[in-house]
């Protein structure tokens, strides 16, 4: 029947040690349809999601694959039923071609592989959905963005009947999110369906047909495009009001400079002088590659950079982490899981793995000390759940930004860079983190948040800065300083509105 939905779920239920973190899940999904799948972190997207795609077995319920109850048993059975998924760090095999990895397993040449065939045949794959990238490239020259690209382009040649895409543009640049939903229409040209998470509505009331949106493991409602709104989506999502999760920074910073960088420069940044005061909040913005993250990378000494840095008025070494950090820079990277954390060990070890010179006892670590230190972050940051000894990467993203910041939070640092700090995180979580940040603040640490959602940039600074080709094109107080103006700046160069740079 032409409206039979390709997967249904009908009232899935899953528990994981007597905790329930889905219950009586009910969901469609329609052939050729884009479906958005909202939710804070820790609502139960993920174990959903991980149900469809056979990493984990329901409790209790039953899938429906074209009408048809089926038995998802692991990856390799959805894999064989047409269902799939992109993460945000998403990998290839990294020695392989472009074309290597799309044909992977599906080679042209029963007794031998002709490579010439395979170039041709993945060359035809990416031009049928509009990509043009060179099919010989290495998948270890490929950007983050090209890999969730190329990913797509692997799963569209096994003709897969629906994709999974969770959080697609957290690390895209604007170009790319335009070639990006370019392929998801061509995906529902072909009949697919595309199940996409995004904690970015605008994206979703862009791209979706309906979207379903969790809170606390149950559904609470789907909602048609035109339904989809920030107050609805907001309301549905969290049990908080919308003001409630809107932050405003009153003014922290105090009259002492604290941070004073003359003339800092990398291969990708122009020389940039600033000064930060105690408390003080600096917001820097601008299209992604545009130079901005080099800052972060440079203060992290982590790529060469010529320049002064002082803090407290001492000229300091950044030439590399450990030196950063010895002299009061703690920089919290964009990338958590492949740059701060370590997933496979518990979200105490990596809260504790800075400090344990602090915590060790004739060379020995003490267990009981370790523990009451983490769960002393673990409670002032309020990660949930609180549970030490559970592995990071079972933690919502939410958690994981805060157990990131948690390493640094007693490590004596003065310093704080904060690169994308709410990428892939919940709307309830981003206030949380939030307060983390203007709290450091108040303590009277000196804050940098390098951010290309200028919304967050406003709510959180004091000063904003725009880096646009390695230049900086404006410096402003935030209270001089419209959203209008700076997407100008960050876009342009130069604002619509005739105001000059600074």
């Amino acid at each position: 029947m032409a409206d039979t939905p390709i997967v249904e779920l009908r009232a899935i239920e899953k528990e994981f040690t007597g905790n329930k973190v889905l219950n009586s899940v009910s969901v469609s999904f329609q052939r050729g349809e884009v479906h958005g799948l909202l939710g804070e972190n820790g609502s139960g997207k993920s174990t959903l999601i991980k149900i469809l795609t056979g990493v984990y077995s329901p409790t209790a319920g039953e899938i429906l694959l074209d009408g048809k109850p089926v038995r998802i048993a692991s990856p390799l059975e959805a894999h064989k039923f047409g269902l799939g998924a992109v993460y945000q760090d998403a990998e290839l095999v990294a020695g392989f071609s472009v074309a290597q990895n799309v044909l992977l397993g599906s080679e042209p040449g029963r007794f031998f592989l002709s490579q010439r065939k395979i170039f041709e045949q993945a060359e035809g794959i990416l031009a049928e959905i509009n990509i043009k990238m060179d099919s010989r490239r290495r998948a270890s020259g490929l950007s983050a963005a090209e890999m969730q690209i190329v990913t797509l382009a692997t799963l569209f040649q096994r003709r897969y009947k629906l994709i999974v895409l969770d959080e697609p543009t957290a690390r895209l640049s604007a170009y790319e999110v335009e070639l990006l939903f370019r392929i998801i229409q061509r995906y529902r040209e072909q009949g697919i369906t595309i199940i996409y998470i995004s904690h970015r509505l605008g994206e979703v009331q862009q791209i979706c047909d309906r979207a379903t949106i969790l809170r606390g493991g149950r559904v609470t409602a789907t909602l048609e495009r035109e339904e989809i709104t920030e107050e609805r989506v907001t309301a549905l999502m969290v049990d908080r009001s919308q003001s409630q999760l809107e932050t405003y920074n009153p003014g922290l910073a105090r009259d002492e400079p604290l941070l004073e960088i003359d003339r800092l420069e990398t291969q990708r940044l122009s020389p940039l002088s600033l000064t930060l005061r105690a408390g003080e909040v600096l917001g820097i913005t601008g299209p992604l590659g545009g130079g901005m993250e080099q800052i972060a990378l440079a203060l992290g000494g982590v790529v060469p950079h010529r320049g002064t840095v002082k803090v407290n008025g001492q000229a300091i070494k950044v030439g590399s982490p450990s030196e950063s950090l010895a002299g009061g820079i703690a920089v919290i990277p964009e990338d958590r899981r492949k740059q701060a954390l370590f997933p496979t060990l518990s979200i105490s070890d990596n809260i504790t793995l800075p400090m344990l010179h602090v915590l060790t006892r004739a060379g020995l670590v003490s267990s009981f000390r370790k523990r009451s230190y983490a769960e002393d972050v673990m409670s002032r940051l309020k990660v949930s759940p609180r549970q030490p000894d559970k592995a990071v990467k079972f933690f919502s993203g939410g958690n994981q930004q805060k157990a990131v910041i948690g390493k640094w939070l007693k490590a004596g640092a003065k310093v704080y860079i904060f690169v994308e700090p709410t990428s892939g995180v919940d709307v309830g979580a981003i206030k949380e983190i939030y307060d983390i940040i203007l709290h450091l603040a108040h303590e009277g640490a000196a804050i940098i948040v390098i951010s290309s959602s200028i919304k967050e940039i406003l709510s959180l600074a004091e000063t904003v800065f725009v880096i646009r080709d390695g230049q900086l094109v404006h410096s402003a107080a935030k209270a001089e300083s419209s959203y209008d103006q700076l997407l100008a700046f960050a876009i342009k160069g130069r604002s619509h509105i005739g105001v000059a740079a600074a």
